[in-house]
C-alpha cells in the first residue's frame, strides 16, 4: 500500500482500540500502526485522555472507516499479487469456492474487484487451455508411437494362416 495522509479520526480510533481492546493481538497491531505514524507512548496517553466518550470513539471509527473505504476505491494489486491470482486463484476458487470478490465489493475495492475478476477468468481459461494442450500433445505423441510400430510380421503371419 502506498503512503497515505494521516487522518486525525483514524489515529483517534487506533488509540481507542489500543487502550480499550481486550485482545492482545489487536492492541499490538494498533500500537504498531500508531508508532509507524510517529506517535510515542506519551502522545498516545495525551490523545487518549482527550477522547472521553464512546460517542467520540464511534464518530472517530465511522470517519476512519469512510476514509479507508475512499482509499480502498483506488487501490490496485501489485504485479506479484496479480501473478499469484492468475496462477493460483482458479485453484483456490474451485477447491474452496472462494473467489474473494465479495470481500472486495463490500470493502469498496473497485479497481481490485475488476482486476481480480479479470485475473480469475483469464487464469481459469489459461489452465483449461493448458490442460487441453497437454492432452492433445500426448495424444499426438501416442499416435506417432502407434504409427511407428512395424506390423509387417503380424500381417505376414495373418496372411499365411489364412491360406
Amino acid at each position: 500500500m502506498t503512503k497515505t495522509k494521516i487522518h486525525k479520526d483514524e489515529v483517534d480510533w487506533l488509540i481507542s482500540v489500543y487502550k480499550t481492546s481486550n485482545e492482545e493481538e489487536l492492541q499490538n497491531e494498533s500500537l504498531e500502526k500508531l508508532l509507524n505514524y510517529g506517535l510515542n507512548e506519551t502522545q498516545i496517553e495525551e490523545r487518549f485522555r482527550k477522547i472521553k466518550t464512546e460517542k467520540d470513539e464511534l464518530n472517530a471509527f465511522e470517519k476512519a472507516w469512510k476514509t479507508q473505504e475512499e482509499r480502498n476505491q483506488f487501490e490496485k494489486y501489485t504485479f506479484i499479487e496479480k501473478v499469484k491470482i492468475f496462477l493460483f486463484g482458479p485453484y483456490k476458487l474451485f477447491k474452496f469456492f472462494d473467489s474473494g470478490l465479495t470481500e472486495l465489493k463490500e470493502s469498496n475495492y473497485k479497481i481490485k474487484f475488476r482486476q481480480r475478476l479479470t485475473l480469475l477468468i483469464s487464469g481459469t481459461v489459461f489452465w483449461i487451455a493448458l490442460g487441453v494442450a497437454i492432452f492433445q500433445y500426448y495424444e499426438y505423441k501416442r499416435m506417432q508411437e502407434i504409427e511407428k510400430v512395424d506390423i509387417t510380421d503380424w500381417e505376414n503371419n495373418r496372411i499365411e494362416k489364412n491360406e
